[in-house]
């Protein structure tokens, strides 16, 4: 599926990417921890299924709902367990690679703005291969306050010294789309997430892709034929 909303321009300078479940399929390794933080503090509480919907909001936001008093404490152990199960998990989504070095090749500045802490992701570029694509990273070291504020996607504008309407952001869930949306630039949802399509509809992404290539076509406005519209959503794929 291919979407446009009106008013929007064809052609980006600028691309900021989210990492988790966009670029990195590192679905199953946060959920692993997820699971395995959550049913030591609440056995039988939460099934692998479940704690999908921990997937996407900050750590702050997830632990210090759950269980508030203990939030710092959780939080490390979740970290100290996701970094000892992190490089063994995290793979890329296929054509991931191939893509961004065709956009950066063609002169698209790219980014990555995350929820993650930024030596986290910084892990996550060398483990996946993915050194020197990226200008800029945004991490949670890099703002006062997480997708879907804006300020993220603000930080990430101003240090690549690109203007809103020359920009897009690209996710796999809420947040991103309504941080795009709260910072006035388009939005792009990527179909591989691990939320529906009729989950994201109601925040309207301003596009959304089922593959890599139908995403580079947006950004650097190409004519986007019906073949690339309709290839198959990318599965997981090695990096190695």
């Amino acid at each position: 599926m291919f979407r446009k909303r009106k008013g929007i321009i064809l052609e980006y300078t600028a691309a900021l990417f989210d990492f988790d479940g966009t670029l990195a399929n590192s679905n199953e390794l946060i959920n692993r921890t997820h699971y395995t933080v959550l049913e030591e503090l609440f056995p039988g509480k939460y099934t692998m299924e479940s704690v999908r919907q921990f997937n996407g909001p900050s750590l702050d936001e997830v632990y210090g709902t759950l269980i508030p008093d203990r939030k710092q404490e959780i939080i490390t152990k979740y970290r100290q367990l996701n970094s000892e199960l992190h490089d063994e998990m995290i793979t890329l989504f296929n054509g991931v690679k191939e893509e961004l070095t065709l956009l950066k090749e063609k002169g698209i500045k790219l980014a990555i703005v995350s929820t993650k802490r930024n030596d986290m992701i910084e892990r996550g570029i060398k483990v996946l291969g993915l050194e020197n694509l990226f200008s800029v990273v945004i991490g949670s070291y890099s703002y006062s306050h997480y997708k879907p504020d804006p300020e993220p996607v603000y930080r990430a504008l101003a240090e690549l010294n690109v203007p809103h309407n020359q920009a897009v952001m690209i996710g796999d869930n809420t947040h991103d789309i309504e941080s795009a949306t709260n910072a006035g630039i388009p939005s792009i949802f990527v179909e591989w997430s691990q939320k529906t399509l009729k989950e994201i509809e109601p925040y309207e992404p301003t596009y959304t892709v089922k593959n890599m290539r139908a995403l580079s076509a947006i950004i650097l406005g190409e004519n986007m034929n019906k073949q690339i519209q309709h290839e198959e959503v990318p599965s997981q794929c090695k990096n190695k």
